[in-house]
């Protein structure tokens, strides 16, 4: 099983071995992801309860692999990102789920749907 720095490593390796870094900057990298990640939802729009229940139960491999393809493709296009401005992925995931362990204490939030904003809103614009 790799980790997330060998995924990191992969995901440079392939974009290396494309020469396809000359095409990559972080909008276009940040766009590419959102795009996936539409295509995620995609998947899901206008399904009912029916259809997650079908997946969760085996009887929707279909779906399912549909389902990983689109998740993997986000995992990439973060990956990218991460290998374009040069940070370790692992650590900065680390580092938020700190974050978000403090800000939604399990004490306060058990068994709440509960939107907490970062204290630090500085990065907002």
């Amino acid at each position: 099983m790799s980790d997330l720095s060998e995924l990191q490593r992969i995901a440079k390796e392939f974009i290396d071995k494309r020469d396809w870094r000359q095409f990559h900057t972080i909008k276009d990298l940040a766009m590419n992801c959102s795009i996936e990640s539409n295509e995620l939802m995609e998947i899901l729009l206008w399904r009912d309860q029916n259809f997650e229940k079908s997946i969760l139960e085996g009887n929707d491999k279909k779906s399912l692999t549909m389902i990983k393809n689109e998740v993997s493709d986000i995992l990439f296009s973060c990956l990218a990102i991460a290998d374009h401005l040069n940070f370790n992925l692992e650590d900065a995931y680390m580092e938020k789920m700190k974050e978000l362990d403090v800000r939604y204490n399990p004490d306060k939030v058990r068994g709440k749907l509960t939107k907490i904003p970062s204290p630090d809103n500085s990065n907002k614009q």
